[in-house]
């Protein structure tokens, strides 16, 4: 009988991690690339990627990093010659990609900011997947992961509508998609962080909030990467088989 170690069978998988040089992202690039993944990412900042790879050279992992802006619809046909050209098939893709932009009330925001955040954490989901969708296609258990966020559920804290409302999308896009996939083997799950102990969070909120924050939160603390890339793991394995078209949420119950 097989045990849950055993259906964490990602050893021999290929991910793809888009933003996947720092954060959550890396996390959980990390996370696949000890249990044996091949594993790809998606990086803006050449100080971060050289961090990734140095830590993936000293343990021996298979990590390969390209360069990609996000939110930028051009980057695309190159981010998947790139991933073309390192793997015939690919079995695993996080849309990690996603950011606040900046905080403003709806009051004082603009269609800029409301352009930015929707290119930012729902286009780039869109178009990763799409542009990858022919090498999910020669998976036999492909996965798309897309990264959304509690403000999806909630709103957000009343300065970042424009984040939340373009992380609810981003739901209804891993809802849409899994049935629009319905039998062609790919499965396409969300996870919903809380407040994540990452630069994200440092740069995006004051000690005044995180305190709030974690006056909210039943568990008592703020989360870590890992807990995020651990979730993740556990949807692209076997464990996470039966798990499709919903976003998990990983709020310490806030």
């Amino acid at each position: 009988m097989l045990t849950t170690l055993d259906r964490l069978d990602v050893q021999s998988k290929t991910v793809l991690v888009t933003g996947g040089s720092k954060g959550i992202g890396r996390a959980t690039a990390e996370n696949f690339a000890a249990l044996g993944a091949r594993v790809m990412v998606t990086y803006r900042h050449d100080a971060a990627a050289t961090s990734l790879k140095n830590w993936a050279a000293s343990g021996g992992f298979d990590v390969a990093t390209v360069k990609c802006d996000g939110a930028d619809a051009a980057s695309y046909p190159a981010l998947a010659a790139a991933v073309r050209s390192w793997t015939d098939s690919l079995d695993v893709l996080v849309n990690n990609v996603g950011g606040v932009v900046r905080r403003s009330s709806f009051a004082e925001s603009d269609d800029d900011l409301w352009r930015e955040a929707f290119d930012l954490n729902l286009l780039s989901a869109v178009r990763a997947t799409r542009a990858l969708l022919p090498l999910l296609a020669q998976s036999a258990n492909a996965v798309v992961i897309n990264v959304s966020s509690i403000a999806a559920a909630t709103g957000g804290p009343g300065d970042s509508l424009h984040y939340g409302a373009a992380k609810a999308a981003l739901d209804v896009f891993t809802r849409g998609l899994a049935k629009e996939l319905k039998g062609h083997g790919t499965r396409v799950v969300g996870v919903a962080p809380s407040a994540i102990d990452t630069e994200f969070q440092r740069q995006h909120s004051s000690p005044e909030r995180l305190k709030r924050i974690i006056s909210e939160t039943p568990v008592g603390r703020i989360g870590i990467a890992n807990e995020v890339a651990d979730t993740i793991v556990f949807l692209a394995a076997s464990t996470g088989g039966f798990i499709n078209g919903c976003t998990v949420m990983i709020t310490g119950g806030r």
